[in-house]
């Protein structure tokens, strides 16, 4: 049975404050809600223990170490929120031109993901699947020798990023990238090799923009890109 709001009908005959009227009937016509089962808790995650990092340009947000992590995990459980979203800040010491950490089943992220299923297996867990955190010159991909960010051969690198993090049994690998036939290309990856059940969730629309400050200074790759952007792979603010 459905409460119709006889919008086709014309005045007085047609009252949608009718459905307004009372609490009762705003939720029987109500098309959506929002608990804490459509939430997705993001983190920053850093190496070492007992670290606790307050990022400046975002107050009340820091970076934690995994020891760190595990009751903020153990609060979601509690909570319901039903995952928990990672991004990493290794040691500058570990970024490279080609953001070769970011395929290092031993790094941070494999680690953290490990832990996390282990001492939660109910709590979803995702992973962002970008070399921004990884690479020397802060970009998401890998240039050329003119700094033109080149996408073919970025790809290559991203899915060996996302086959990693699948083999470390995390749920949900999340591409932020901007590149170009990314998806396809690790769905293609995860099913050759039988994670049939990893999940992507792709970022479909991100923006060269400078809101994106924050979350730069918070993965710490703010300064290794210096005043270089990413315009040429993410997309117009004005479209």
């Amino acid at each position: 049975m459905t409460l119709h709001a006889s919008n086709f009908a014309p005045f007085p005959m047609g009252r949608p404050r009718r459905l307004r009227r009372d609490s009762f009937t705003r939720n029987l016509v109500r098309e959506h809600t929002l608990t804490a089962h459509d939430l997705i808790y993001p983190v920053f995650v850093t190496d070492g223990h007992q670290q606790r990092v307050a990022i400046a340009s975002m107050p009340g947000v820091e970076r934690l170490s995994l020891d760190l992590l595990l009751p903020v995990a153990e609060e979601c459980v509690k909570l319901g929120i039903p995952v928990m979203a990672l991004f990493p800040v290794i040691d500058a010491s570990l970024k490279t031109p080609d953001g070769q950490e970011a395929l290092n089943p031993e790094g941070l992220v494999p680690r953290v993901v490990r832990e996390l299923k282990k001492h939660f297996p109910e709590l979803g867990v995702m992973t962002d699947v970008a070399l921004d955190p990884f690479t020397s010159h802060g970009q998401d991909g890998l240039p050329d020798s003119n700094g033109y960010i080149m996408n073919d051969e970025t790809i290559e690198v991203l899915v060996g990023q996302a086959l990693t993090q699948a083999e470390a049994g995390v749920d949900i690998v999340a591409p932020s990238d901007m590149m170009d036939g990314r998806i396809g290309a690790i769905r293609q990856a995860l099913e050759s090799q039988n994670l049939i059940h990893t999940r992507i969730m792709a970022y479909s629309a991100k923006y060269a923009s400078a809101f994106y400050g924050p979350f730069r200074d918070a993965v710490g790759s703010a300064s290794n890109l210096g005043k270089a952007d990413k315009k040429v792979y993410q997309m117009d603010p004005g479209n």
